[in-house]
């Protein structure tokens, strides 16, 4: 079975969760199921990285937030850059073999319908749509571009029932062309001794890790934190990565008062963030829109008590969690405050949830998605 894998990102250059999941997905193909081999196509990144199977750039097409060096830049807000590079996309795997076309979010649909008119069947996989990333102030042309996809392509795959459900009740999708797959965890990077942290002693580490855009909702988790430090003066947020809501959340936090207990700690290496998770206390994800989550499972891996929005998807398959409304700053400051007060508690959740996560593995990811391929190629 030959798969052709088209995506914006590939760990370890990527923005988000796509860029992981693309990747970890397609390790566990090649640990697992060697009978199905994938090509991958992705935009000029200059990618290096460990797959086995053969990654092609468009060398003509790369970004400007992964700092290609090449001309011309993709824009993502530009329809004509997004059709350019979906046509380089096609043109980059003319003379490659391929069974059928796995086709990733929003940014490669044109190349999947492309492909399709050519009588290549192509599976549409969302892992978030314009309104979650937008706080449901979408770009009206994305959200008719993902809603097309969904409808010419031969199946979607979800990452959750909570986004099946808004491709069913906002899109107009049929559910019965919709099939949920899952996100995995790589447990393999989170074994190993915990490093000598820089902690002080009495110091409470609350950890987030994620873009800073207002899906996220960190604007709320800093209203919580507010609350946290008034019980605990010493307790640390640490913000892990970035994004165009730097400057606000950052006058936020001086606003609140709380600008000497919040740490913007700026994207991070792999090594440094596994740092980050083994130092923290607790872990919080306060989104406001979350299609999945996979930095919860990161969170679950470490061994680390998860608080969790109800809004993201992983809520569906994890339990041993504190799962609050992101609006509600009280409840989120109450729950963060038990974990750091109550030892016990801590220890629970840290190693109930460190068992829950090891039944998450992306190599059950891998046979569900296959059944899926199965079931188009021989429709």
């Amino acid at each position: 079975m030959d798969i052709l894998m088209l995506t914006s990102e590939l760990w370890p250059v990527f923005s988000g969760g796509l860029g992981i999941a693309i990747y970890e997905l397609v390790k566990a193909f090649e640990k697992n199921h060697r009978d199905v081999r994938f090509r991958i196509v992705v935009p000029g990144l200059n990618w290096k990285g460990d797959l086995k199977s053969e990654v092609i750039e468009t060398t003509d097409v790369g970004f400007s937030v992964y700092f290609y060096k090449g001309e011309p830049v993709l824009e993502w807000d530009s329809i004509k850059s997004i059709y350019d590079f979906n046509l380089a996309l096609v043109q980059a795997c003319e003379k490659k073999h391929f069974d059928l076309a796995h086709v990733n979010d929003w940014m490669t649909v044109p190349a999947g319908i492309l492909l399709r008119e050519r009588g290549i069947p192509f599976v549409f996989h969302v892992h978030s749509t314009e309104y979650d990333r937008t706080n449901n102030n979408p770009r009206p042309w994305v959200v008719e571009m993902e809603r097309i996809g969904a409808q010419k392509a031969d199946v979607v795959v979800a990452n959750s029932y909570r986004t099946k459900q808004q491709l069913v009740s906002v899109y107009g999708i049929d559910a019965g062309k919709i099939e949920v797959v899952y996100n995995g965890i790589n447990l393999t990077k989170f074994r190993g001794p915990m490093r000598k942290t820089i902690k002080k002693p009495g110091e409470d580490v609350v950890l987030f890790v994620g873009r800073l855009t207002v899906q996220k909702g960190l604007w709320h988790l800093l209203h919580a934190a507010k609350q946290v430090v008034e019980k605990k003066p010493k307790a640390k947020f640490v913000i892990v990565g970035s994004g165009g809501d730097l400057g606000h959340l950052i006058k936020t936090s001086i606003h609140l008062g709380i600008d000497n207990n919040v740490i913007f700690a700026g994207k991070l290496s792999d090594e440094e963030l596994l740092a980050a998770y083994r130092m923290c206390d607790v872990f919080v994800m306060p989104s406001v829109n979350e299609p999945f989550g996979i930095v919860a499972l990161e969170a679950l891996a470490s061994g680390k008590p998860v608080i969790l929005s109800k809004s993201a998807g992983v809520c569906e398959v994890v339990e041993h969690c504190f799962k609050v409304d992101y609006w509600d700053t009280n409840l989120m400051a109450s729950r963060i405050l038990e974990v750091l007060h109550y030892k016990e508690l801590k220890e629970a959740m840290g190693q109930n949830g460190h068992s829950e996560a090891r039944k998450l593995s992306w190599k059950n990811s891998a046979k569900r998605m296959k059944e899926v391929y199965r079931g188009v190629i021989r429709a």
